[in-house]
């Protein structure tokens, strides 16, 4: 019992830091695609209205979705279970609303920051065959 426990602690770290390394690298690739500044001409900066840019934002929730699909696939085929994988979620989720709280992020940022990393747990788990099948 121990040592399954142990296993799945272990796949349960090494899935959080393949899903955070993955969207460090989405995040650094954003920030050299669409260079960091606001545009005075765009943004009325005397409202103190400040928006996103949106493809630095698209690039963060494209890399929750293969942060968590990869991180939390890797977790369940280590663990041979699924628990692991939904831990990995969790914690993604967990930083992404973090992240989402920003005063410059709006209302739907939340509701993607909890929604992208279940879906993408939710097909990881169909990934790894672990998914209990319908039956008819």
């Amino acid at each position: 019992m121990t040592s399954g426990l142990i296993r799945s602690a272990i796949a349960t770290i090494v899935g959080i830091v393949v899903a955070f390394g993955l969207i460090l690298l989405f995040q650094y690739a954003s920030a050299s695609l669409f260079p960091a500044g606001y545009d005075t001409a765009v943004y009325d900066v005397s409202a103190e209205e400040i928006e996103a840019p949106l493809g630095t934002t698209i690039a963060l929730i494209i890399g929750w979705f293969v942060g968590t699909f990869a991180g939390g696939w890797l977790a369940m085929r280590v663990s041979a279970g699924t628990g692991a994988g939904w831990i990995v979620a969790g914690a993604v989720m967990g930083a992404a609303i973090y992240r989402a709280s920003s005063p410059v992020d709006e209302w739907w940022i939340f509701a993607l920051a909890v929604l992208v990393p279940a879906a993408a747990a939710w097909l990881a788990q169909r990934a790894t065959g672990f998914a209990t099948p319908a039956t008819a």
